[in-house]
């Protein structure tokens, strides 16, 4: 009589990450009781400590961002790690880290939001709701300026928390997903362009830089099929800048057929970025149309993960 047997390590990852954005697109644990919440505070709380002041060298600045990553984040999952080794049910585990550093429904939650405080004229609560979204300043944007705003934001946040986390998972595990997650936070709230942050939050941006290259990559062969593929492609190619982030907006603004970019206000300086894109400017039925364009996106992904876990099967991987 042949025995059931699980699925090998790299099938039973596809399998989690599967189980674990359905679940995600339904469910969320309560941002006062999820452990992220008081990682971030953490962050927070370890860059007013040691945060050099901006009359110290540059190198100080270098040397105690990196130690506040080292200490915030090595102990935390060298001591995960050695309790992973010692779980009985792995798989379950597993999953729960996942959905932990997943994460990604009240990302979604806050962008239909502030497509509701727009659609009812509510300026001032979409301000507010924009706000943890972003790191620019809300006070002065227009209509349409909080919906293009929130247009590149959730993309981003689409493309470095979802495909950036399910990508190190699969690939590397829950560890890897999770450190990836960690970085993401010292980047987020250590903004490099933040009062006194410019050379204090290199580290965290230049690490997390590193590793979310190849989830950029995948995100924009997404980005490419979920909207329309041929305006996509023109967008690519025809971006004024070449940096990874203008070439994710002129990509998903072509598909699209809308403009992104442009001028942001960071702490009460105007950083002038190149319009990428369509010519045409965002309308707030474009919100809508975005939500759908990521859902179909995350369509993609789950189908693309069944392929993949069906071909780890044939090939007994």
């Amino acid at each position: 009589m042949t025995q059931l047997q699980l699925p090998p390590d790299i099938s039973l990852r596809l399998v989690i990450a599967l189980c674990v954005i359905l679940v995600d697109r339904v469910w969320r644990i309560p941002a006062q009781a999820h452990p992220l919440t008081l990682y971030r505070m953490l962050v927070n709380n370890m860059a007013v400590k040691v945060c050099p002041d901006t009359t110290a060298p540059v190198s100080q600045h270098y040397i105690s961002g990196t130690l506040g990553i080292v200490v915030l984040t090595f102990p935390f999952i060298a001591v995960l790690a050695f309790m992973l080794g010692m779980a009985e049910y792995r798989w379950f585990f597993d999953s729960l880290i996942l959905f932990c550093t997943l994460n990604f429904y009240p990302v979604r939650r806050q962008f239909k939001l502030i497509t509701n405080a727009l659609s009812g004229s509510k300026k001032l609560l979409a301000r507010e709701q924009l706000s943890p979204l972003v790191a620019r300043q809300t006070a002065s944007l227009s209509d349409i300026g909080i919906a293009k705003a929130a247009i590149e934001s959730y993309l981003l946040r689409f493309l470095q928390q979802f495909i950036g986390v399910i990508f190190w998972f699969v690939i590397a595990g829950p560890l890897a997903a999770l450190t990836y997650r960690l970085l993401l936070e010292f980047r987020w709230q250590w903004h490099r362009l933040a009062p006194g942050f410019k050379h204090f939050a290199l580290p965290a941006y230049g690490l997390s830089q590193v590793l979310i290259w190849l989830p950029y990559s995948t995100g924009l062969a997404l980005i490419i099929l979920a909207t329309s593929p041929v305006k996509a492609c023109r967008g690519l190619l025809a971006s004024p800048s070449k940096d990874f982030t203008s070439l994710l907006l002129a990509t998903f603004g072509s598909g699209m057929n809308i403009q992104l970019g442009g001028p942001a206000i960071y702490h009460g300086i105007k950083r002038r970025y190149h319009r990428v894109g369509s010519a045409r400017q965002v309308r707030l039925s474009d919100l809508t149309y975005t939500l759908r364009a990521i859902n179909r996106a995350t369509w993609l992904t789950l189908t693309g993960l069944t392929f993949a876990l069906i071909i780890c099967w044939q090939l007994k991987l």
